[in-house]
């Protein structure tokens, strides 16, 4: 894989100068990422509206991501994309990601930190991916901080 130059680039989402343009080539050729730092939302060349792409990522998400799912061109133009807000897991720091607001039709970013499990404790929590293998850090739900969706 052969990364490309970046840059910052306008955000169809909220048109802030702060979305984070990637670009790299894989084997099925050139992909070009997006991130909007102000918005949360992510795209990428893949997520042509209707794609299977799309479809897979529909069929494995959650439903408040798909019901904040916008189409839209990237940015410089080109075929019409879907974008999503974007969740990111650092299982050691921590994570991000969209939530709905109780009581209304709304919704927040909410970051919570990773904390570290007992030793003793650890069997309580095995690894799905690593048969014999359990977590030794869990996300700390009962300390959210939340944040407005901009």
């Amino acid at each position: 894989m052969e990364q490309g130059q970046d840059k910052l680039v306008n955000s169809p989402i909220c048109d802030s100068n702060a979305c984070y343009e990637s670009e790299f080539t894989t084997a099925d050729g050139p992909i070009k990422t997006w991130l909007c730092m102000t918005s949360g939302y992510t795209s990428n060349t893949t997520m042509k509206t209707n794609s299977e792409t799309v479809k897979l990522v529909e069929e494995t998400t959650a439903d408040l991501i798909k019901d904040l799912r916008q189409d839209h061109e990237p940015p410089g133009g080109g075929e019409s994309l879907a974008w999503f807000p974007t969740v990111i897991t650092m299982p050691e720091k921590g994570m991000i990601f969209p939530e709905p607001v109780k009581g209304q039709d709304d919704w927040q970013w909410t970051c919570v930190k990773a904390i570290a499990i007992p030793e003793e404790e650890q069997n309580k929590y095995p690894d799905p991916k690593n048969p014999g293998e359990c977590y030794k850090h869990k996300m700390d739900m009962k300390n959210p901080y939340r944040f407005d969706k901009l």
